[in-house]
């Protein structure tokens, strides 16, 4: 591929421009490309990476789609040039500047951290060793309120970390019936 149609093929996974969710193959070569392309092939990259990191925040395509390349994720933003031109496209998506464009960066980063009703159900199961018939489902009170708390705690603190026993601690007092399910 000549430069310009490499430039072309990367913005083309833009989610801005099209649902291209499905093309793994063309998502690791995009990561790769922000950090060791050209210049213009950086910046082709850095605009559908922020514009992934912002769409993976409300739609779980998307959001597996980043948690399929976490890792290549945490490795672009620790090249500063890199990390630099991602959250300047995020700047330009609306944030005042790039310390609120990293800030935001690290809302969109805890999108590994905060899950779906699915989920929080089917981990909260496995936890307190919950059979079929007292299994709780995605639509129960305390999964909601769970992942509510989730996403508050992950959205005003975003980069502190949640331990396994605080939100085991959190389910049992929102449902008290759970302390006898855990032995």
């Amino acid at each position: 591929m000549s430069n310009l149609e490499r430039r072309q093929f990367l913005r083309s996974l833009c989610p801005c421009r099209t649902n291209s969710s499905e093309n793994l193959d063309g998502w690791r070569d995009l990561f790769t490309q922000a950090r060791f392309g050209s210049y213009s092939e950086r910046k082709a990259a850095a605009h559908s990476i922020g514009t992934l990191l912002e769409k993976a925040q409300k739609s779980t395509p998307y959001r597996n789609l980043l948690k399929e390349f976490q890792e290549d994720l945490d490795e672009l933003m620790k090249d500063p040039r890199a990390a630099s031109q991602v959250l300047g496209v995020m700047k330009k998506h609306g944030h005042a500047h790039k310390g609120a464009a990293r800030k935001n960066y690290r809302h969109a980063y805890a999108v590994f951290s905060v899950s779906t009703h699915e989920e929080i159900a089917n981990w909260l199961n496995d936890q307190f060793q919950l059979t079929r018939s007292k299994a709780l489902s995605s639509d129960s009170t305390v999964v909601r309120q769970l992942t509510k708390w989730l996403r508050h705690r992950t959205k005003f603190e975003p980069t502190r970390k949640i331990s396994d026993a605080v939100v085991i601690e959190r389910a049992q007092r929102l449902m008290p019936s759970l302390s006898t399910a855990i032995g």
